[in-house]
């Protein structure tokens, strides 16, 4: 149930306790993704302003749930903190800080257009309307946010009916339930670690992107019970969306449609995958459909995008456990008519050469604990 892969032996902050003592910038950084079907981990340093890597590892969820490899499993906190201590013994990770992530599903973004006000009332205004979009009790959420870009002007009627120009400018929103914070405070420190810094999953997964510059990037992560997508233009993000739907989904259709388990069928699809060969044709015929699907739902995405930024997405880039399927990125380029590549987070380390080939090829799926480690390096 262990799947070691080992290299070598202003937001959160405030949710820290107020005597936290930070690392120099000599000493190791942890990233740690406690996904639905994995945790995954990443040590890094630094050193003379690069990012050395220590060591990584993944460990499966299932088993410890008495499910297969692969399959998705909500775990007690106390469960997660033995998993945890299992896999940084396992890799041999020494850091004693991490920085950790926080799900999706456990937050709240958006992004709303206001009108500009200098000083202090901008941040008032901001806080007010904040809360018309929040689902929940403010007092259940720690809210922050950034402005995107340059104001632009709106045209808009005046008292007398002549038209007037006003500047507005657009507001992402990141919102955090508390008990999320908490409970994931309760893992880590369970496991022995000091907790440094908390972070939403999808700007950790982009931070350990490298992006083109001239256009917007679409990132579209394939986890095992969802997607989440993204877009970052500039280095903002400026767009977000998550469905849940995921890879797992596909292991079970596989599972029924061939009339074999759970662990069977996700060896079929990792080993697999959209083979083009006609002795998997049937397998073709269960996944692409499911894919499909997904990736018609980033088109629509990209789409709406466009049609409010006036700017079209120029790159794709996949990760998470389902980009690592055998002919996604082909599929992808299919559906969604652009340059579509495999995240490749460790190219923003430093490691032994031997280690380039597996590096790319298990890349997608550690992009999250890749840019966490990064984050407060």
């Amino acid at each position: 149930n262990y799947i070691q892969r080992n290299a070598m032996a202003k937001f959160f902050n405030k949710f820290l306790p107020k005597d936290l003592k930070f690392w120099s910038k000599s000493s190791s950084v942890l990233g740690v993704d406690i996904g639905t079907s994995s945790i995954k981990i990443v040590q890094l340093r630094k050193e003379k302003e690069r990012a050395i890597l220590e060591t990584y590892g993944e460990l499966a969820i299932g088993p410890y749930a008495k499910k297969p490899v692969g399959d998705i499993a909500r775990l007690q906190e106390d469960v997660l903190s033995q998993m945890l201590k299992d896999l940084l013994k396992e890799s041999g990770a020494s850091a004693q800080e991490a920085v950790v992530s926080i799900p999706i599903r456990n937050s709240f973004i958006t992004t709303i257009s206001l009108p500009v006000i200098n000083g202090k009332s901008m941040d008032e205004m901001i806080k007010f309307e904040a809360r018309k979009y929040i689902p929940v009790p403010v007092g259940e959420v720690e809210v922050d946010w950034w402005i995107l870009g340059s104001p632009e002007e709106e045209r808009e009627e005046g008292k007398e009916r002549k038209e007037t120009r006003r500047k507005m400018v657009d507001v992402l929103l990141v919102v955090i339930y508390k008990e999320a914070i908490r409970k994931y405070q309760n893992i880590v420190s369970g496991a022995g670690l000091k907790i440094k810094s908390f972070e939403v999953e999808i700007f950790s997964g982009w931070r350990a992107l490298s992006f083109r510059p001239i256009s917007p990037v679409a990132v579209v992560d394939l986890g095992a019970s969802s997607t989440k997508m993204s877009i970052v233009e500039g280095g903002l993000l400026k767009f977000s969306y998550t469905i849940d739907k995921g890879s797992q989904f596909i292991t079970s259709a596989l599972s029924k449609s061939l009339g074999i388990d759970f662990e069977r069928a996700e060896e079929m699809k990792q080993k697999i995958g959209l083979s083009s060969k006609p002795e998997y044709a049937q397998i073709i015929q269960v996944a692409s459909p499911f894919l499909d699907n997904i990736l018609a739902e980033a088109r629509q995405f990209m789409q709406a995008y466009s049609r409010k930024y006036k700017s079209s997405v120029g790159q794709v880039v996949l990760l998470g456990g389902g980009a690592l399927l055998h002919g996604i990125v082909d599929l992808a380029v299919k559906n969604l008519s652009v340059e579509v590549l495999p995240a490749d987070p460790f190219s923003k380390t430093d490691y032994p050469p031997f280690l380039e080939e597996v590096l790319k090829e298990i890349g997608p799926t550690f992009s999250t604990s890749v840019g966490l480690a990064l984050k407060d390096l």
